[in-house]
């Protein structure tokens, strides 16, 4: 696939663009310790770090953010950002997604981990004009070609195993190749499996004991 990228010529332009939709909310919350869950909206890795946004992490009971954006940024738009999260569960979905330099659209774009398995949702998603699966399989790859910068590669319904054992999965991940790598990743979601309740064997009656009696004679 070829895309037009003419307004971004440069790293710098493309980091900046994205640091200005995210700065606000820079004080994103750490993600989830081991044995919880979490869920996040979108962030930026690379030259220009962008933590996780909104964010939401639980090791118990569910907890849930929600943001709100506006459309004024020329590189990423999303107007609704909505994450929850507790420790066997988590959710995390974005609506009216829109990345004009990669001609990258999405009504909504969803990830969800429940039980330590992952999945992904995509309503009336597209990429350089083609349209993308509603449930696309785990680690689906799909190459972009972006004019004036180079092989771009998206990934959907992104899935791993984390060292701890939970499940991670993101809905989108778009992987630029600029000076340094850059990734973005819209709806991310990661939880542990459920604990196994461990049923406690209930102690086995004791045999009876026969008691030995003197029958009374009759007769």
């Amino acid at each position: 696939m070829r895309v037009s990228f003419r307004r971004l010529t440069t790293a710098g332009l493309l980091a900046a663009g994205l640091g200005a939709a995210l700065a606000p909310a820079l004080t994103a919350p750490a993600l989830a310790d081991q044995g919880s869950g979490s869920a996040y909206g979108l962030t930026l890795a690379g030259p220009l770090d962008i933590a996780p946004v909104p964010a939401v992490s639980s090791g118990g009971e569910q907890v849930e953010k929600s943001l709100l954006r506006e459309k004024g940024n020329k590189f990423v738009q999303a107007e609704v950002l909505d994450v929850r999260a507790s420790a066997a569960r988590a959710r995390s979905k974005v609506a009216r997604l829109s990345v004009p330099s990669a001609d990258l659209l999405a009504s909504a774009v969803a990830a969800k981990c429940d039980g330590g398995r992952g999945s992904a949702h995509l309503a009336d998603a597209r990429v350089a004009g083609r349209r993308l699966d509603v449930t696309p399989p785990p680690n689906t790859r799909i190459p972009v070609k972006i004019e004036g910068v180079g092989d771009a590669t998206l990934t959907l319904n992104k899935q791993r195993r984390m060292p701890d054992g939970r499940m991670n999965v993101t809905a989108m991940e778009l992987t630029l190749p600029l000076t340094e790598p850059t990734t973005l990743s819209v709806a991310s979601a990661t939880c542990g499996r459920p604990a196994k309740t461990v049923e406690k064997k209930q102690p086995e009656a004791p045999a009876p004991t026969p008691v030995r009696r003197d029958l009374p004679v009759t007769g």
